[in-house]
């Protein structure tokens, strides 16, 4: 591979490097895209002449995803070599470290490929139309220099073009600098033809770059996106960057999202944006990336204050990290205008639904979930349902027990929203929080003891009380049907040939008869069957009746016949108390910046 302008890279890097420390510069090269091979060279100039060896690591995950990736598996060659261009030795001692004998030079060059097809995973993707990177993924670091300034050039394909969060060099076209790996590492690379939109809030630069073609509208995105901005800006009082990238990569399979220090990376699917559920949707996606700038980029859990890049960080919080950003997310968007009351209410009525019908719920902890998430949760077992919690969807329901329940003790007076900004301030990046001091904040906005919510809601499994928290807020729940229907206790989706189950919940009919999640259903009593008419069969029958599930499990044909009755807790929707008390009033018009004006339901 090639590497022009070796030498001013690295007076560049030397300039801004720090006294008596070696300059650091990576080079990212794709002069072939469509191989998906990325090239990349790490420089150090300066190293002292003592040391032996140079260890150079590839970090087994990457931030916003508790899981272990193993990037180095996707390393298919590897050198280096000294000043003059001589070869030195080196191996691997682990599955990510690669070990240079330095043979005495001060001048080090490490060169390797990397193969990298995974843009799904917001990990690094390179192809003919664009690239990616997530630092994590792509560039090797030393823990000896981690913390030591560096550069990186990229040589773009063709007319291709960069937009990051790092800082660009000034002069220097692609050419960026950070004040440490950790910063580099969360400052992804877009790397094509995207489209780039620039705005300015508060008199900071903001980038809204779009990869892909789709209906979207610019003015209408810029427009909603500096609301949303506004909104959390005045919910934190700060704004802690001086410029903020939206990435978003539009896709036929595109969703999900991964917050960075300065920036976040959406996926969407191209024609959403028209659609006004599904464009509702990806709003409450950016709220939730744009949330955590503050919470878990600048407020984290003590276990994730310096990171381990080499194995799990294992932290108990979070739920705190995830569910409380899971429950700010839609409702900072009903705050500023941009989602309805009865839109919200509809979705905290499905919170209600899925809290009360997961028996995962009852198994395992939030404390424990946080704690396993690098086990567990991005796993993705088939039986997840029943036998775990998830912590974005329960985090979230605690969330808003706690905030209900501060509410009640301070007349509201103060709010989970208190709270926050407290351990916002008290707790800045470099000094780590855990359970135990977000209960202690907790108790000192309220002036009450939570250790009963915290023994029984975060370290405890015990149902969460719905009916007393929303009363707060002069809310209610009510049945969703007068009469609740038989159902088989499970959740399908349907696939070009087949009809797949994708949930089965224990103790329901389903699982008693034996059904298993990725049962292919064929017919119901005999007739073909896809999702819809699944459940309007099921639902006309009545409760004691059987039915006759024919599926394809492993290719081969099996029958199940399952004896219908109906769930144990009703389904529910949220609505407004007929005769509101003047607290409750105020209480739902401070927590959803509406009045409570005439009853709405779901």
């Amino acid at each position: 591979m090639k590497f022009t302008r070796s030498i001013l890279l690295t007076f560049i890097a030397a300039s801004i490097a720090m006294a008596g420390s070696p300059s650091i510069t990576y080079t990212l090269a794709m002069p072939n895209p469509a191989s998906h091979l990325f090239e990349v060279e790490l420089r150090f100039d300066g190293l002292d002449r003592s040391d032996s060896t140079l260890e150079l690591t590839l970090p087994v995950w990457r931030t916003g995803r508790y899981v272990v990736l193993d990037p180095a598996g996707g390393v298919v060659s590897f050198d280096a070599v000294d000043r003059l261009n001589n070869p030195l030795r080196w191996k691997k001692t682990n599955k990510s470290t690669w070990v240079i004998e330095t043979a005495g030079t001060s001048q080090v060059a490490a060169r390797y490929s990397v193969f990298a097809n995974e843009f799904d995973q917001r990990t690094r993707g390179l192809n003919d139309e664009r690239a990616f990177v997530d630092a994590t993924t792509v560039f090797m670091y030393s823990e000896k220099y981690r913390w030591h300034p560096l550069t990186l050039t990229v040589l773009p394909f063709d007319a291709w073009h960069v937009t990051t969060g790092l800082d660009a060099v000034p002069g220097i076209p692609h050419t960026f600098s950070a004040p440490n790996y950790d910063h580099l590492a969360d400052c992804p690379l877009e790397i094509g033809t995207q489209k780039v939109f620039s705005f300015s809030i508060e008199g900071k630069e903001h980038l809204l770059s779009i990869t892909g073609e789709g209906n979207y509208d610019s003015t209408q995105l810029i427009a909603d996106l500096t609301t949303i901005v506004k909104k959390h800006a005045q919910f934190w009082e700060d704004l802690p960057y001086d410029r903020y990238v939206f990435f978003l990569a539009l896709s036929a399979n595109g969703s999900g999202g991964t917050e960075h220090i300065n920036s976040c990376v959406m996926g969407a699917r191209p024609f959403i944006f028209q659609d006004p559920i599904a464009y509702k949707k990806f709003l409450g996606l950016v709220s939730h990336e744009f949330f955590h700038t503050w919470n878990v980029k600048r407020l984290r859990p003590a276990g994730l204050q310096t990171y381990d890049w080499t194995k799990e960080n294992y932290v108990e919080e979070l739920w705190v990290a995830e569910g409380t950003t899971s429950y700010y997310d839609d409702l900072l968007l009903v705050r500023c205008g941009l989602m309805t009351e009865a839109e919200y209410l509809g979705k905290l009525a499905d919170a209600v639904n899925e809290d009360r019908q997961r028996p995962g719920n009852l198994r395992e902890s939030l404390a424990q979930a946080s704690y396993d998430a690098w086990i567990r949760y991005w796993k993705s077992s088939k039986h997840a349902v029943n036998f775990e919690t998830d912590y974005y969807a329960r985090g979230a329901a605690v969330s808003f027990v706690l905030d209900m329940t501060i509410r009640q003790a301070t007349s509201n007076r103060r709010s989970l929203d208190d709270v926050l900004r407290t351990m916002y301030v008290r707790f800045p990046l470099g000094r780590g929080y855990t359970n135990a001091d977000l209960q202690a904040v907790c108790e000192q906005i309220s002036g009450k003891s939570f250790k009963e919510v915290f023994h029984d809601y975060v370290y405890g499994t015990e149902p969460l009380p719905w009916s007393q928290a929303l009363a707060t807020v002069g809310l209610e729940l009510q049945r969703k049907s007068p009469e609740e229907k038989p159902w088989l206790g499970l959740t399908t989706v349907d696939e070009t040939r087949a009809t797949r189950i994708t949930r089965v919940f224990a103790g329901s009919p389903a699982y008693e008869a034996g059904l298993d999640v990725d049962d292919e259903i064929i017919a119901l009593n005999g007739y073909k069957v896809r999702s819809a008419d699944l459940s309007a069969r099921v639902g006309a029958m009545k409760e004691g009746d059987t039915v006759r599930l024919t599926v394809f499990r492993s290719d081969k044909l099996r029958e199940f016949t399952v004896t219908l009755r109906r769930p144990a807790l009703p389904a529910v929707r949220v609505v407004k108390v007929e005769k509101p008390t003047a607290l409750q009033q105020a209480a739902f018009e401070s927590w959803l910046s509406v009045p409570f004006a005439e009853k709405s339901s779901r």
